[in-house]
């Protein structure tokens, strides 16, 4: 009788173990796939951060609002989801990879034009809502230039969990103070020194 009790004891242990550890994994998921999305927000508001430095830098030493434009939306990349035009149509990653280099190259250079999803809030894909827009103002007092950037709504990877977690979303912004050299480097519009 001790033997089959011993017996009912260990099943229901090992039943036991097993509910434990499923609980156990659920909780360190949980926690993983969160410390993730977190990363993910560092990581844009590290690349809105630079551009808004490079924009600022841009704008300091004279530079058209076109061209700065393009300086904060090339410094903003890697953090701007998807190509959205051109459509790249390799299937190897590694073709995709060079295409899309070369239309950044030409895209810097002024030769073609770009669209990436988090600029404008467009998708390649029809059925991805995405409403993330990345926009930049400049100020310019004294000597001094301040340039923001934003990236307003900035997408989540998982669209479900930004709502159940953020509401409406998170705005990523980042901030610029250059002194104003234009004027060391342009002559006067007006004709003077």
């Amino acid at each position: 009788m001790n033997q089959n009790l011993s017996r009912k004891n260990r099943k229901q242990l090992h039943g036991a173990a097993i509910v434990e550890s499923l609980l156990a994994m659920f909780v360190i998921f949980l926690v993983l796939f969160g410390l993730l999305q977190v990363f993910y927000f560092v990581v844009g508001q590290y690349f809105i951060d630079y551009a808004a430095i490079r924009g600022a830098r841009s704008r300091a030493v004279g530079f058209r609002e076109y061209l700065i434009q393009r300086e904060v939306r090339v410094n903003a990349l890697p953090a701007s989801g998807d190509i959205v035009a051109p459509t790249l149509d390799e299937n190897s990653l590694v073709d995709r990879m060079i295409k899309e280099r070369s239309y950044i190259n030409s895209y810097i250079g002024g030769y073609r034009w770009l669209e990436y999803e988090y600029w404008e809030g467009k998708s390649a894909d029809p059925d991805r809502k995405v409403d993330t827009r990345l926009t930049h103002t400049a100020a310019v007092s004294m000597d001094m230039t301040d340039l923001y950037t934003k990236f307003s709504d900035y997408a989540f990877p998982d669209t479900y969990l930004k709502h159940l977690f953020f509401g409406p979303g998170i705005d990523l912004e980042g901030k610029a103070t250059l002194s104003d050299f234009a004027s060391n480097y342009l002559e006067n519009s007006s004709g003077g020194n």
